[in-house]
């Protein structure tokens, strides 16, 4: 039976061919291949500047350090993400501010950042979650109100639009990530986009001082970069999956371990780093250059994959809920992410996988992490124990999708009076 895969991007023989050349020609790490993406990514967006570096969290980090904030400065972030933002703010000695966030677009809630601003409150990062991009002009009318630097987490949202006009574009800073699972990818990599003129010396300055990864990194790249090859053929993906599987699980309690001991100990907390950071290696550079001439077109298959699949489970909202889009946004569906609103989430994975549909459970981890640092955010806790990821990525077929539809339809008729999720 052929294995649908919860993500997946084309890889093609470019891609490749680029991965061989620089592997025998030696020259993997350095060139002028990170200078022309960083053009070619700030013309995409239209904006002035972009710098390239290995990770997106590295961009993240990068950005905050750029702002100088003195520590136990706040920094106020939406409570329904990847920890590692958390993370991230907690390694620079600033407190998280975690905010709850919207129970339809997952985004952070407007209606609720002001109340959870204090004298100490230095910036925000909204995170244009799953494709879906975040109402930034409540955001920047909050943020100048008070004084907040902006840093935009685009991460998942590559091409997105809010009132047309690319998400990235409106706060002082946005960050972008190039991983498995992203909108493009180039093994792993990131990048920081400057749309305030002021920060750009100190990131250019922060950016010099990074060095080369070193070779575990490059050798986790190629993997990173073969296995999206791998995931295009649906029969290999089962063999492989189990070890994907694992080793997403262990990157999680890795980080979540990270977050409790810095919550507890603060800066001083001895912790593994999930990933040293680094400038951006020059054959990672040319495949995001590659990708990215394909970004629009990626972006539009998501959108009518999930279109699609929407059709196709209407009449299911009874037991879950399905993303929407609003007039004025673009989302990009770089994550299909349903609710499952009766009956045990993990069963109903558990059933699809049997079918050959592989799902995901988004940020399940996180009840820990925020009852760690006392934030009172019921709608990122119902999420984490209901979001259910259904496969959406450019791979899929309208078969597929299909196929997707009748499992799910059928698979929820199997425990129609289970308790709500809510």
């Amino acid at each position: 039976m052929k294995m649908i895969p919860r993500t997946a991007i084309p890889v093609g023989n470019r891609e490749i061919a680029v991965l061989i050349e620089a592997l025998l020609s030696g020259n993997a790490l350095r060139g002028q291949q990170v200078e022309e993406f960083e053009r070619e990514f700030a013309h995409y967006l239209g904006v002035g500047r972009a710098y390239a570096f290995n990770s997106g969290r590295t961009a993240l980090s990068v950005a905050l350090q750029a702002l100088e904030l003195e520590r136990e400065a706040e920094v106020l972030v939406p409570a329904y993400t990847c920890a590692i933002v958390f993370e991230v703010v907690l390694r620079l000695g600033l407190r998280v501010v975690a905010v709850d966030v919207d129970p339809e677009t997952y985004n952070i809630n407007p209606d609720l950042i002001s109340k959870s601003i204090t004298p100490n409150a230095r910036a925000i990062v909204p995170i244009h979650l799953f494709g879906q991009p975040c109402q930034m002009d409540k955001i920047i009318q909050i943020a100048e109100k008070y004084g907040l630097n902006v840093i935009e987490d685009v991460a998942q949202a590559l091409g997105a639009t809010y009132k047309q006009r690319k998400v990235g574009t409106f706060g002082d800073m946005s960050i972008f990530s190039f991983g498995p699972g992203k909108s493009i990818t180039s093994g792993q990599g990131g990048a920081l986009v400057i749309n305030n003129p002021q920060l750009e010396d100190k990131v250019a300055q922060l950016q010099v001082q990074l060095k080369m990864p070193d070779s575990d990194w490059n050798l986790t790249l190629i993997r990173n970069v073969l296995a999206m090859k791998m995931f295009s053929k649906q029969h290999l993906y089962k063999t492989i999956r189990g070890r994907l599987e694992e080793s997403l699980l262990k990157d999680d309690e890795a980080i979540v371990e990270n977050c409790m001991r810095l919550i507890h100990q603060g800066k001083s907390a001895a912790v593994n780093p999930t990933v040293k950071m680094a400038k951006m290696p020059a054959f990672s550079a040319e495949i995001a250059k590659t990708q990215l001439k394909r970004i629009d077109s990626l972006n539009e298959k998501r959108r009518t994959n999930a279109a699609e699949l929407s059709a196709l489970l209407a009449g299911s909202e009874h037991f879950i809920s399905l993303p929407r889009t609003y007039d004025g946004l673009e989302h990009t569906f770089t994550r299909y992410t349903t609710r499952v609103l009766k009956g045990p989430r993990e069963t109903l994975m558990a059933r699809l996988l049997k079918r050959g549909i592989d799902t995901e459970r988004p940020y399940f981890y996180l009840p820990k992490v925020l009852r760690a640092m006392k934030a009172e955010s019921p709608v990122a806790i119902a999420l984490s124990q209901s979001a259910l990821t259904l496969p959406n990525h450019p791979l899929i077929k309208s078969s597929d999708i299909v196929k997707i539809a009748t499992a799910v339809t059928s698979e929820l008729k199997f425990n129609p009076r289970g308790k709500s999720n809510n």
